[in-house]
């Protein structure tokens, strides 16, 4: 269920850039708790099959960053990936994921523990810089008041299926300019 403590050096340069272009509020997520919340990777899509989020290429080197952080910390498949800043989640199940997903908050705050409310985990959880993996979409969940900058990171796997005609996406720097590259169509960041 949970895994060892992350160094908090391993959040400064996610922090950093959340701290020079703070994150907007999603309106799509105000029925599940107040604060800042944005999906990256692939998304539910209204009438459409799931693809990349737009977050990948207005934020691409925000989205670099997530991915190095994944790469060497996170132990589970996924494809999608919902950061929050200062984001106090109401009650609720991750409806649209499916298995076991991971989660970690981070940042300078205090109390904000993760409320689980049934299964075999419920009780309180301190998940700053202590991943949880746990089956949100069968567990109710919620965030405590928190005081300060509490941001968290959940990597999941969506419930519908991803069409194979999605390709791999990379982020690379090309001309000083951070990119997102879906396959091979260059996405490049907003300024």
């Amino acid at each position: 269920m949970t895994s060892s403590v992350i160094p908090a050096e391993a959040f400064a340069e996610i922090i950093a850039e959340l701290e020079r272009r703070p994150l907007y509020k999603n309106v799509e997520r105000e029925t599940a708790g107040e604060g800042k919340s944005q999906a990256f990777g692939i998304v539910n899509r209204r009438r459409v099959p799931p693809d990349y989020s737009r977050n990948c290429w207005i934020r691409p080197y925000l989205y670099k960053l997530i991915l190095d952080f994944a790469q060497k910390y996170v132990d589970i498949p996924y494809n999608g990936i919902m950061l929050n800043q200062n984001y106090q989640a109401a009650k609720h199940r991750d409806k649209g994921n499916v298995g076991i997903s991971y989660l970690v908050a981070f940042g300078d705050y205090t109390d904000g523990k993760l409320i689980v409310y049934e299964g075999e985990h419920k009780g309180t959880h301190d998940i700053q810089y202590k991943p949880i993996k746990l089956d949100f979409s069968k567990n109710y969940h919620a965030v405590e008041p928190f005081e300060g900058d509490r941001y968290s990171l959940v990597f999941y796997t969506l419930k519908k299926p991803v069409p194979p005609t999605v390709p791999e996406p990379s982020v690379e720097q090309i001309d000083g300019k951070w990119v997102f590259k879906r396959g091979t169509e260059v996405c490049t960041q907003l300024p």
